[in-house]
């Protein structure tokens, strides 16, 4: 054991309350290492002062004192102004709308500029596609959003190939139907 180990565990060796191992290696740099003796010999005395010195208590009148010191630095409570409690009913609605409209199965309703009215495809997605996955198939048959999604799920796409956009959209796995749409000829 070190010198500095032993110094470390002194205190401990002072208080009795070392044992086994650790005792015996202190006990062995005691006696070899007359400063470590030293060192115990002040642990002991001052161990014995703290002792001896009486505790007294500062009775009732003390710990009033005290409990009137507390309060004093105790912060005052806090008080919401008019403003700040509609803020936070601002921000409750607003988190409430963002989870509702994040929670609908086909994300939120989209309606772009554009005349429904004209050629188009009805498309129905599984419900496990995502809207990154749906973005990124719309675009690859170069198919525009003119509405959607309904209330059933359905979307309103055009594009300038509706025929080839039409197969290719059956053969997709993200898609569980196509049908043509509404101003295209085929009703």
């Amino acid at each position: 054991m070190t010198r500095d180990e032993a110094q470390a565990l002194l205190p401990f060796h002072a208080n009795g309350s070392l044992t086994g191992a650790e005792a015996d290696a202190v006990a062995q740099a005691l006696a070899e290492d007359p400063g470590l003796r030293q060192d115990l010999a002040a642990l002991v005395a001052l161990r014995q002062a703290m002792q001896d010195t009486p505790v007294q208590s500062p009775g009732e009148f003390g710990l009033a004192r005290l409990m009137r010191a507390v309060e004093r630095e105790a912060p005052a409570p806090r008080r919401f102004s008019l403003w700040q409690a509609v803020a936070a009913v601002a921000v409750i609605v607003a988190l409430g709308q963002a989870i509702y409209i994040g929670s609908r199965p086909n994300g939120p309703a989209v309606t772009l500029a554009g005349d429904d009215s004209g050629p188009g495809l009805t498309v129905a997605f599984a419900p496990n596609a995502t809207m990154q996955a749906i973005s990124g198939l719309l675009t690859a048959q170069g198919l525009q959003v003119v509405d959607g999604p309904s209330a059933l799920g359905l979307w309103r796409v055009t594009g300038d190939d509706l025929p080839a956009a039409s197969v290719a959209l059956a053969a997709s796995p993200l898609v569980e139907d196509v049908e043509p749409g509404p101003g295209d000829g085929k009703d």
